[in-house]
């Protein structure tokens, strides 16, 4: 999956014109005590609440209170040389027109390069694997859609982007290729993006659907409170038959790997449907 590929269509850097007061905070609190769709904080121990993608040689819980961001648990993830972290998924069917994504991660010291981090999987209602294995295909609007956010590989960490598959997005040279976008040329980003090594940073994610037939999707993330990209006027579906129906956290640090083996460290992850109302500031 290249994301390292897609500065031409990044739009980057479009003025800092976003307003930093419109961070969610400590929004992992998260929403109306009904309105979480999934939690995991790791403290069971195990990844049961997974249904894809657990691998013992990537995926390690590890208890230490001091090392955690909460708690005395959290998920330790190990890039292998040459390969990555893995995947690990999980679906809430039918799905949902708007998700808040809220975690917490960890690049340790010596880290090198980038990785996704958190997925937002747009299936099909009657097939749950319809988003999955998509990597350099170009969506239709009634198969797929995806969204991410990723650190991207031009740093250690790179700076923070959205990474998204839907159907306007542009192609490659074949005409029929398609690699994740970092935007159209309309996104916003405001500096820094870059997230610190040896720390935990809270990164929050929110999706909302577009109308079918309409381009009035809008996608935002914040890193430690402060909003650091938006994205609006999109449109990821064409069919009502797409819903957000999964969340991923993904391990891909780009289609080469990386040369090193090394880790990531997740914590206290929570989805809610809707966004956490802003503190005033």
């Amino acid at each position: 999956m290249r994301f390292g590929a897609n500065l031409l269509a990044a739009g980057l850097l479009l003025g800092a014109t976003l307003d930093c007061g419109s961070g969610l905070g400590s929004a992992a609190r998260g929403g109306a005590a009904g309105d979480t769709v999934f939690a995991e904080d790791f403290e069971s121990g195990a990844l049961a609440a997974w249904e894809d993608g657990v691998d013992p040689s990537r995926h390690h819980i590890v208890t230490d209170s001091l090392e955690a961001q909460s708690g005395r648990r959290f998920l330790r993830v190990t890039y292998q040389a040459g390969g990555d972290g893995g995947w690990l998924t999980h679906f809430f069917l039918p799905g949902y027109d708007s998700l808040y994504v809220s975690l917490y991660v960890r690049f340790p010291p010596e880290w090198r390069g980038g990785t996704k981090l958190v997925a937002l999987y747009g299936s099909r209602t009657d097939d749950q694997w319809s988003a999955m294995g998509k990597a350099g295909l170009c969506p239709n609007g009634s198969d797929f859609f995806a969204t991410m956010v990723i650190a991207e590989v031009t740093g250690d960490p790179g700076p923070t982007r959205f990474y998204s598959y839907y159907p306007a997005m542009a192609r490659e040279p074949d005409g029929v290729t398609c690699w994740g976008r970092f935007g159209d040329g309309t996104e916003q980003y405001i500096q820094p993006l870059t997230l610190s090594r040896g720390a935990w940073h809270h990164v929050e994610f929110w999706v909302k659907l577009n109308e079918p037939g309409r381009e009035n999707a809008a996608q935002q993330f914040w890193i430690d409170g402060t909003l650091r990209g938006s994205w609006t006027g999109i449109e990821f579906r064409t069919s009502g038959k797409l819903r957000l129906n999964s969340v991923q956290l993904t391990f891909n640090r780009g289609i080469a790997g990386g040369p090193t083996t090394q880790v990531l460290d997740v914590d206290h992850l929570v989805i809610t449907s809707t966004k956490p109302v802003s503190p005033q500031h």
